[in-house]
């Protein structure tokens, strides 16, 4: 199970992957201060393992999910389902670590990590960067940091790097 809150204006989003679903909880104020249900998911074909909610340009709500193939995303309003990166290049399933909302974008554009490199693509799916972040040794787990940073702790070392091009900013062995 994995989970994120997000605020879009006053609203209190929680988003939870679940076994073959993601569900979406409004955060209801006065008198109920709980998390209600917003919307639900449910059937999805891959597995989700991360997740993450986006707002595109203001008014569209998207959920990101990482699973064993790649990235998808779900279009809260629609409820359609599709790809938005799939790593053909590796045959076997994949670890997804991180989905990072990239700054300055209006929630159009992401990193998204997985095994030892990143991608940048759109929440549709095109390719934004001829770029791959490519970690130095297989990290175990990716955070975004506010300085438009990222760190990965693999094994022997802990990488900083710039969230916008990839480049390798600091090592902490």
């Amino acid at each position: 199970v994995h989970y994120k809150v997000v605020k879009y204006e006053r609203i209190k989003f929680l988003v939870i992957a679940l076994k073959n679903s993601v569900e979406v909880y409004a955060w209801a104020p006065k008198p109920y201060h709980k998390f209600m249900a917003f919307k639900s998911f449910g059937d999805l074909v891959h597995k989700p393992l991360l997740v993450e909610l986006t707002v595109e340009e203001g008014q569209r709500l998207k959920v990101i999910y990482g699973s064993s193939a790649g990235f998808h995303a779900v279009d809260v309003d629609s409820g359609s389902v599709y790809d938005i990166y799939l790593p053909t290049h590796i045959q076997c399933s994949i670890q997804p670590h991180a989905i990072i909302i990239l700054p300055n974008t209006d929630g159009m554009e992401l990193l998204v990590c997985y095994e030892d490199e990143g991608v940048y693509v759109n929440t549709y799916g095109r390719i934004t960067k001829d770029v791959v972040l490519q970690w130095g040794e297989m990290p175990t787990s990716v955070a975004y940091i506010r300085s438009n940073q990222i760190m990965g702790w693999g094994e022997k070392a802990i990488e900083i790097r710039s969230v916008e091009t990839g480049h390798l900013d600091g090592v902490f062995m």
